[in-house]
């Protein structure tokens, strides 16, 4: 069996009992079926296969992008713990903090008695052992398609696959609405984009959600034939490929350091005054994803969008 990755896989599952709604079908993509007789099925983006017995009524999420998408679907209020990061939005701050992914308070999580608990995998070694006391989703979305796989099981999991379905379709909309218009841009119409993370010179090469926004916008990303993901190149690498836009990251440097690098008065992007500064939470995996797909397409070409 082929199983290829494509975000989080969903199990065709058969609902039953009316704390999901009644008996009735659902399906999302599917890597087999699965009809445990009770609740629903999910294969996690660690392979794990995941029961959910009932549409759960206390969540805790130890990942900011699934506390987002709870929030935009209309079920943040069945969520009783979150973890340091998820600070969006503003009323999630009311929510019982319990730690961080990495260092989470375990005996507090319990004590919350979650019906599912949602996770980054990276968070796995720190909670391996509530696996066996509630159901633990991790979830690790790495492309666009994957963020909306994601939406689609998060709505899932909690009863709200409607909701779901239409946030999907409103974000669809919006990235079809600029891809149909930056798909007929030929190479020579693309900027060439530097894209600069926390540490200087790092950024973001292929497999990651920058490289493949860039793309979408309409740009080129200088690093896209890198060999590494998140590569650290040189100064005079980026002076040589002299990108026509450079976009920092919301924790990055600051503008006008960038600006006064040695040697970088000569690149394209700060003689025409195109460096600019970018939310990190509006270009990673959560439903903001496409307000930075539209920031970009904005700044690459401002006379289309």
């Amino acid at each position: 069996m082929d199983w290829k990755r494509t975000g989080i896989w969903i199990a065709v599952v058969l609902l039953i009992g009316a704390s999901f709604g009644g008996g009735y079908l659902l399906a999302g993509k599917t890597k087999e079926s699965e009809n445990t007789g009770i609740g629903i099925t999910i294969i996690d983006d660690v392979g794990r296969t995941v029961t959910i017995p009932k549409t759960p009524e206390r969540i805790v999420s130890l990942a900011s992008s699934a506390t987002e998408t709870l929030y935009a679907l209309g079920a943040g209020d069945k969520l009783v713990g979150r973890d340091k990061y998820s600070t969006y939005p503003e009323e999630v701050k009311n929510v019982q903090e319990v730690g961080s992914g990495s260092s989470p308070n375990l005996e507090m999580i319990i004590g919350l008695q979650p019906d599912v608990l949602f996770a980054w995998p990276y968070s796995r070694n720190a909670i391996i052992s509530l696996e066996d006391k509630m159901p633990v989703i991790y979830i690790d979305p790495r492309s666009v398609d994957d963020v909306l796989d994601t939406i689609r099981m998060i709505g899932l999991v909690t009863g709200k696959s409607s909701e779901a379905e239409n946030l999907i379709a409103e974000m669809q909309n919006k990235i079809d609405a600029i891809t149909d218009v930056t798909k007929e841009l030929n190479k020579t119409q693309r900027p060439l984009v530097y894209y600069e993370l926390g540490t200087p010179m790092k950024t973001t090469g292929p497999g990651t959600f920058t490289n493949e926004l860039i793309f979408m916008a309409g740009g080129i990303n200088l690093a896209a034939d890198e060999p590494v993901r998140y590569p650290l190149l040189s100064s005079e690498y980026i002076i040589e490929r002299n990108p026509d836009v450079i976009i920092i990251v919301s924790y990055g440097a600051s503008i006008e350091e960038v600006k006064n690098r040695d040697g970088w008065e000569n690149i394209n992007a700060v003689k025409n005054d195109r460096v600019y500064k970018i939310d990190t939470n509006l270009v990673t995996s959560n439903p903001r994803l496409v307000q930075g797909l539209e920031q970009f397409a904005k700044w690459f070409h401002p006379d289309l969008f």
